[in-house]
């Protein structure tokens, strides 16, 4: 069974793929929820924070946090989705390594044995040509 070489890389493609999809969150998470508030990635606002202390009741911490945790659901979302990608592409690869490790013989090995099974006298000269003939169809 061949495959072309866009199925048989694919799973280079997801982890490529997962790693940007987790980069793009992390640009994402390390913009400022606000012109005096942190980020999902770095919540710290302590300009806002001043704010509150010198101006009692102007709430700008506060609104700081909401607009930080409301930043981290797609932050977040972003970077999983990434690693969750390149986890998918890691199991795609060692699936198919064991599939075909562990599938049947190589077609070379075939051609031998069916060479050894012609010379015992086990299969007939007409059996040899077509079960040579199919194996060197597979290549």
């Amino acid at each position: 069974m061949r495959q072309d070489p866009m199925t048989r890389r694919g799973w280079v493609w997801l982890i490529a793929v997962g790693f940007a999809v987790s980069i793009v969150g992390i640009i994402v998470g390390l913009q400022k929820a606000g012109p005096r508030c942190g980020s999902p990635l770095v919540p710290q606002s302590r300009e806002a924070e001043i704010l509150d202390a010198l101006r009692p009741g102007s709430r700008a911490a506060g609104e700081c946090y909401r607009n930080i945790d409301a930043a981290a659901v797609p932050t977040w979302t972003l970077i999983a989705l990434g690693l969750v990608m390149v986890l998918i592409a890691v199991v795609i690869r060692v699936v198919t390594i064991n599939r075909f490790s562990t599938s049947a013989p190589s077609v070379a090995a075939q051609l031998d044995d069916l060479a050894r099974r012609y010379k015992e006298g086990l299969i007939s000269t007409e059996e040899f040509n077509a079960k040579r003939a199919d194996l060197l169809n597979r290549l």
